[in-house]
């Protein structure tokens, strides 16, 4: 009789200290992890301002996609704000699922899993209207390296742009400092996405600087595709790639994703505490 009860007490053993028996899934809930970059990216994300004042909450164009995307599906989600490199090296090793708003290039497509692209920007390069000729003209945007020295952001993609690797750049580290290396003649231009500069001086500049600024658009490119990049060892990629690309399909197809990207422009520009969280 004992051998034939020793059986069935180990069975009960292992249903008894089965991840099931105990609620595992009720222990451990499904939380998706999103990063984004921690100096902002307005429109796309951004801290909102309470009377002028950055506080630690954030907005934007990828913040409400991703609640139209998991709110309603009943998944739990948070996005932090890190350092943009940090931000994909924690993507690539699976500690975070997804990055927001990043271009591609060869190296991205394969460390991640791309989205369909949700917005297109403008490559564009920027300098003092002072410093050269109304005429100033370029066919190759390698060719400011011979007029000065260039800045970018560090960490940053610029092969759509069209800017080679072998070709140098200062790199800093905030994108709202890019206006400031040029008066204080620390770089002679520097590359950034039109929008996303327009986005960062509502936010966080005065409207006087601007107007010290032209830009032109980097010579034989055309709008570039930005893209969440979905780590490959994240336990969720196929449902994180399955429901934010049907999200954005179906926002595209209704012409919201305009809407939302016109959303956010409005509110950085004309809103009185620059980035107020109220429709």
């Amino acid at each position: 009789m004992m051998r034939l009860l020793y059986p069935l007490i180990a069975l009960l053993c292992v249903i008894l200290l089965s991840p099931a028996a105990h609620g595992a899934d009720e222990l451990s809930p499904l939380r998706l992890r999103f990063c984004v970059e921690e100096t902002e990216y307005p429109p796309f994300n951004y801290f909102i301002r309470q009377d002028g004042i950055k506080t630690s909450t954030l907005s934007g164009y990828d913040i409400d996609l991703l609640e139209r995307t998991f709110k309603p599906i009943g998944i739990d989600y948070e996005v932090q704000a890190l350092p943009w490199l940090r931000c994909l090296k924690d993507v690539q090793n699976g500690s975070i699922d997804a990055a927001m708003s990043a271009s591609l290039n060869r190296q991205r497509a394969t460390d991640y899993i791309p989205s369909i692209a949700y917005y297109y920007l403008t490559p564009s390069y920027f300098y003092l209207k002072a410093e050269l000729d109304p005429q100033f003209h370029i066919n190759d945007i390698n060719q400011l390296a011979d007029f000065g020295t260039v800045c970018g952001i560090k960490g940053f993609n610029y092969d759509n742009f069209g800017w080679r690797k072998e070709t140098p750049i200062s790199e800093i580290n905030s994108l709202q400092h890019l206006p400031e290396m040029l008066l204080k003649h620390r770089c002679k231009f520097f590359l950034a996405r039109k929008e996303i500069l327009a986005g960062s001086l509502a936010l966080t500049l005065s409207g006087v600087l601007p107007k010290t600024l032209t830009s032109k658009v980097s010579p034989n490119t055309q709008q570039e595709p930005f893209y969440m990049l979905i780590s490959k060892r994240s336990a969720n990629k196929d449902l994180i790639a399955r429901e934010f690309n049907r999200q954005v399909q179906a926002m595209r197809d209704s012409h919201q994703l305009e809407a939302l990207y016109q959303f956010h422009i409005q509110k950085l520009t004309h809103g009185d505490d620059k980035g107020s969280d109220s429709l």
